[in-house]
């Protein structure tokens, strides 16, 4: 499986996860989807940290998009970093509303970064 077909499988069971009312997985796996795809842009990337790659994606999106909106996707990348430390790895449980808020996020994320 490619890189690309993995972003999409983790949306799926995000979305799915949103389903069965297993939020914090839909908040991680949401992410990942992101991640993997914003790896599939970026060829050659050397690093696995994600302000790394926030950082890097801004610099190419800010060519394709502009400035602000490369700046946008670059703190919504983020947002969605946090959030995923947060459903993993600390006492705390997010609500349908919040998962929902996230997935949605990565969904419109995925769908920038695809199209590069």
């Amino acid at each position: 499986m490619d890189i690309r077909a993995k972003s999409h499988e983790l949306m799926r069971e995000a979305i799915k996860d949103l389903e069965v009312g297993c939020y914090n997985k839909a908040v991680s796996a949401a992410y990942f989807s992101v991640r993997l795809a914003a790896e599939s842009v970026l060829k050659g990337l050397k690093t696995r940290k994600d302000d790394k790659i926030a950082n890097a994606l801004e610099k190419i999106l800010s060519r394709e998009l502009g400035v602000e909106k490369a700046r946008d996707i670059k703190n919504s990348y983020m947002k969605l970093f946090v959030a995923r430390k947060l459903a993993d790895h600390r006492p705390i449980s997010f609500s349908k509303d919040e998962a929902e808020a996230y997935v949605r996020i990565a969904g419109r994320l995925r769908e920038i970064l695809l199209k590069l």
